[in-house]
Formats: C-alpha cells, sequence, structure tokens
C-alpha cells in the first residue's frame, strides 16, 4: 500500500489525544464526586463514556474534539471515509486500554508506535484498520 501524503503529524495527534484525556479525566473527576468518592464507579461510567465519546464522533465526522483543534480525521483504511460506529469503538476500547496503561511498557507502545510506522498508525489504529490525515 502506497503511503498517503495527508497522514497526521504523530506528534500534534499525541497532542490532540492529551486534549482527549483532560476531557475525559475531568468527567471522571465530576463523576467521582457525584459518586462521593467512588473510583470504581467513576472509572466504570467514564470508560463507558468514552466508548460513547469516541464511537460518535469518529463514525459521525471523523475527528473528535482533540483532533479539531489540528483539523485530523479517523479515516478508514480501505475506504478513506469516517469508520463505522463498531470500528470506531473498536478503535476507542483500544485507546482506551492504551492510556490506562501509558505508565507500562505495554500502553506506552500502542501509543509510540506511530513514530515509526509508515502509516502512522498507532496500535488501536492497526487493529481497527484506520488511519488519521490532514483532510
Amino acid at each position: 500500500m502506497a503511503v498517503r501524503s495527508d497522514l497526521a503529524s504523530p506528534g500534534l495527534r499525541i497532542v490532540g489525544g492529551l486534549i482527549d484525556t483532560v476531557i475525559l479525566l475531568v468527567l471522571f473527576g465530576v463523576v467521582s464526586a457525584l459518586l462521593r468518592g467512588n473510583v470504581g464507579g467513576a472509572g466504570i461510567f467514564t470508560g463507558l463514556a468514552a466508548l460513547g465519546y469516541f464511537g460518535y464522533f469518529w463514525s459521525s465526522s471523523g475527528q473528535t474534539v482533540g483532533m479539531m483543534v489540528f483539523g485530523f480525521r479517523v479515516r478508514d483504511r480501505t475506504t478513506g471515509g469516517f469508520p463505522s460506529l463498531g470500528m470506531a469503538m473498536l478503535r476507542g476500547f483500544v485507546w482506551w486500554l492504551e492510556l490506562l496503561f501509558t505508565f507500562c511498557l505495554i500502553g506506552a507502545l500502542g501509543w509510540l508506535w506511530m513514530l515509526w510506522d509508515s502509516q502512522h498508525q498507532a496500535i488501536h489504529d492497526k487493529l481497527a484498520g484506520t488511519i488519521v490525515t490532514t483532510s
């Protein structure tokens, strides 16, 4: 497969991911406070909300709030269209796992894989069959 010329910068993708992470951490904090410190319940709620967040945004417009800042879009690697809801939720689930495991080697490799991959794909992209473009 030929390398597309409009692939998003891995470094800026990480910054966009950090913006989405902050949004989800704020949600976690609010839910945790509402549940009076029930971190487990807040974690489950936030995880499910993250799946909905990623599933909705990636399948409907190809971009989350963090990606909107840079104009990046997630695309189905095969068709070039936005991913299906199922594909977007799979990508979001793996993204969430990578985030949870960022402080160990497995999660960090999942995120950082895009730095040396010819298609700039992180592990969540490879598993969901997606790429991230600037258009």
